[in-house]
Protein backbone atom coordinates (compact mmCIF):
# COMPACT_ATOMS: atom_id res chain seq x y z
CA UNK A 1 0.00 0.00 0.00
CA UNK A 2 1.37 3.24 -1.22
CA UNK A 3 1.30 6.22 1.61
CA UNK A 4 1.33 9.60 0.65
CA UNK A 5 1.16 12.42 2.82
CA UNK A 6 -0.82 16.00 2.92
CA UNK A 7 0.01 17.87 5.55
CA UNK A 8 1.65 15.61 7.05
CA UNK A 9 -1.10 13.49 7.71
CA UNK A 10 -1.17 9.68 5.46
CA UNK A 11 -3.68 8.81 2.99
CA UNK A 12 -3.62 6.12 1.41
CA UNK A 13 -4.51 5.32 -2.46
CA UNK A 14 -7.83 3.50 -1.93
CA UNK A 15 -9.65 6.59 0.17
CA UNK A 16 -8.50 8.86 -1.70
CA UNK A 17 -10.32 6.58 -4.67
CA UNK A 18 -13.06 6.49 -3.00
CA UNK A 19 -13.58 10.24 -2.21
CA UNK A 20 -12.84 11.02 -6.03
CA UNK A 21 -15.77 8.34 -6.87
CA UNK A 22 -17.90 10.05 -4.24
CA UNK A 23 -17.45 13.50 -5.66
CA UNK A 24 -18.25 11.78 -8.89
CA UNK A 25 -21.16 10.62 -8.24
CA UNK A 26 -22.64 13.18 -6.24
CA UNK A 27 -21.86 15.54 -9.86
CA UNK A 28 -23.50 13.30 -11.63
CA UNK A 29 -26.35 13.46 -9.62
CA UNK A 30 -27.20 17.16 -9.36
CA UNK A 31 -26.91 16.88 -13.08
CA UNK A 32 -29.49 14.15 -13.43
CA UNK A 33 -31.73 16.51 -11.21
CA UNK A 34 -31.00 19.65 -13.26
CA UNK A 35 -31.80 17.30 -16.30
CA UNK A 36 -35.06 15.74 -14.67
CA UNK A 37 -35.78 19.21 -13.89
CA UNK A 38 -35.67 21.18 -17.55
CA UNK A 39 -37.10 18.24 -19.16
CA UNK A 40 -40.54 18.85 -17.24
CA UNK A 41 -40.04 22.97 -17.63
CA UNK A 42 -39.85 22.26 -20.88
CA UNK A 43 -42.75 19.33 -21.38
CA UNK A 44 -44.85 21.49 -19.26
CA UNK A 45 -44.18 24.72 -21.63
CA UNK A 46 -44.41 22.58 -24.87
CA UNK A 47 -47.84 21.05 -23.96
CA UNK A 48 -49.65 23.55 -23.59
CA UNK A 49 -48.35 24.85 -27.04
CA UNK A 50 -50.63 24.48 -30.19
CA UNK A 51 -50.94 24.93 -33.74
CA UNK A 52 -54.01 27.01 -34.57
CA UNK A 53 -54.65 28.64 -37.63
CA UNK A 54 -57.37 30.52 -39.51
CA UNK A 55 -57.55 31.25 -43.17
CA UNK A 56 -60.49 32.09 -45.68
CA UNK A 57 -59.78 28.42 -47.37
CA UNK A 58 -59.85 24.95 -46.25
CA UNK A 59 -56.63 23.95 -44.40
CA UNK A 60 -55.39 20.19 -44.75
CA UNK A 61 -52.18 21.15 -42.52
CA UNK A 62 -50.31 22.72 -40.09
CA UNK A 63 -48.23 24.35 -42.69
CA UNK A 64 -51.06 26.74 -44.56
CA UNK A 65 -50.39 30.45 -43.98
CA UNK A 66 -52.43 32.71 -41.42
CA UNK A 67 -54.67 34.93 -42.55
CA UNK A 68 -55.83 38.08 -40.44
CA UNK A 69 -57.97 39.78 -43.36
CA UNK A 70 -61.29 38.23 -44.04
CA UNK A 71 -64.54 39.97 -46.29
CA UNK A 72 -68.16 39.86 -44.44
CA UNK A 73 -69.64 36.56 -44.44
CA UNK A 74 -66.46 34.66 -45.36
CA UNK A 75 -66.38 30.95 -43.63
CA UNK A 76 -63.24 31.14 -41.90
CA UNK A 77 -61.20 27.92 -41.32
CA UNK A 78 -59.76 26.66 -38.86
CA UNK A 79 -56.84 23.99 -38.23
CA UNK A 80 -55.76 23.02 -34.66
CA UNK A 81 -52.62 20.51 -33.45
CA UNK A 82 -50.07 19.91 -30.84
CA UNK A 83 -46.65 19.92 -31.53
CA UNK A 84 -45.54 16.61 -31.27
CA UNK A 85 -48.69 14.57 -29.79
CA UNK A 86 -52.35 13.58 -30.10
CA UNK A 87 -54.84 16.88 -28.83
CA UNK A 88 -55.28 15.02 -25.56
CA UNK A 89 -58.59 16.90 -24.58
CA UNK A 90 -61.27 15.95 -24.36
CA UNK A 91 -63.24 19.43 -25.55
CA UNK A 92 -62.16 21.93 -27.75
CA UNK A 93 -63.92 25.62 -27.47
CA UNK A 94 -63.31 28.85 -29.73
CA UNK A 95 -64.62 31.77 -28.46
CA UNK A 96 -64.95 34.85 -30.63
CA UNK A 97 -64.75 38.09 -29.43
CA UNK A 98 -66.05 41.27 -31.33
CA UNK A 99 -64.09 44.73 -30.55
CA UNK A 100 -66.97 48.02 -29.92
CA UNK A 101 -64.25 50.22 -30.50
CA UNK A 102 -62.56 50.27 -26.75
CA UNK A 103 -62.97 46.59 -25.71
CA UNK A 104 -63.15 43.25 -26.59
CA UNK A 105 -66.52 41.67 -25.57
CA UNK A 106 -68.41 37.85 -25.38
CA UNK A 107 -69.73 37.09 -28.91
CA UNK A 108 -69.97 33.85 -29.59
CA UNK A 109 -68.50 30.34 -28.07
CA UNK A 110 -68.45 26.84 -30.42
CA UNK A 111 -67.76 23.47 -28.59
CA UNK A 112 -66.28 20.57 -29.98
CA UNK A 113 -66.61 17.23 -28.03
CA UNK A 114 -63.28 15.12 -29.16
CA UNK A 115 -61.55 12.13 -28.43
CA UNK A 116 -58.38 12.59 -26.66
CA UNK A 117 -56.39 10.57 -29.46
CA UNK A 118 -57.15 12.87 -32.53
CA UNK A 119 -54.10 14.39 -33.69
CA UNK A 120 -55.97 17.53 -34.87
CA UNK A 121 -58.85 19.30 -35.86
CA UNK A 122 -59.92 21.36 -38.92
CA UNK A 123 -63.27 22.43 -39.87
CA UNK A 124 -64.78 26.46 -40.26
CA UNK A 125 -66.76 28.89 -38.37
CA UNK A 126 -69.87 29.83 -40.17
CA UNK A 127 -70.00 33.36 -41.93
CA UNK A 128 -72.90 34.36 -40.31
CA UNK A 129 -71.00 34.60 -36.93
CA UNK A 130 -69.22 37.89 -38.89
CA UNK A 131 -72.19 39.49 -40.72
CA UNK A 132 -70.59 42.73 -39.25
CA UNK A 133 -67.25 44.44 -40.48
CA UNK A 134 -64.51 45.40 -37.17
CA UNK A 135 -62.29 43.95 -35.57
CA UNK A 136 -62.71 40.11 -33.86
CA UNK A 137 -60.55 37.96 -31.42
CA UNK A 138 -60.72 34.19 -32.16
CA UNK A 139 -59.80 32.00 -28.81
CA UNK A 140 -58.82 28.28 -29.28
CA UNK A 141 -59.13 26.35 -25.91
CA UNK A 142 -58.38 22.80 -25.14
CA UNK A 143 -60.19 21.49 -22.07
CA UNK A 144 -60.28 25.03 -20.51
CA UNK A 145 -57.41 25.83 -21.50
CA UNK A 146 -56.40 28.81 -23.48
CA UNK A 147 -53.59 27.47 -25.79
CA UNK A 148 -54.29 30.55 -28.77
CA UNK A 149 -55.64 33.96 -29.35
CA UNK A 150 -55.56 35.40 -32.82
CA UNK A 151 -56.76 38.81 -33.70
CA UNK A 152 -58.93 39.27 -37.11
CA UNK A 153 -60.03 42.08 -38.77
CA UNK A 154 -63.54 41.54 -40.95
CA UNK A 155 -63.89 44.34 -44.13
Amino acid sequence: MTMQSRNDIPVPDETRKRGSLKFILKVGLVVAIFGVVFYLIYFTVQYGKATFILSNQEITSGDDSQVTRFEVNDKIFFFISRHSTDLDSNLFIIEIEYNDGENYRHYKKISYEVEKDFPKISAYIPSEYFRRSGKYRIKASLDGKIVAIHDIEVD
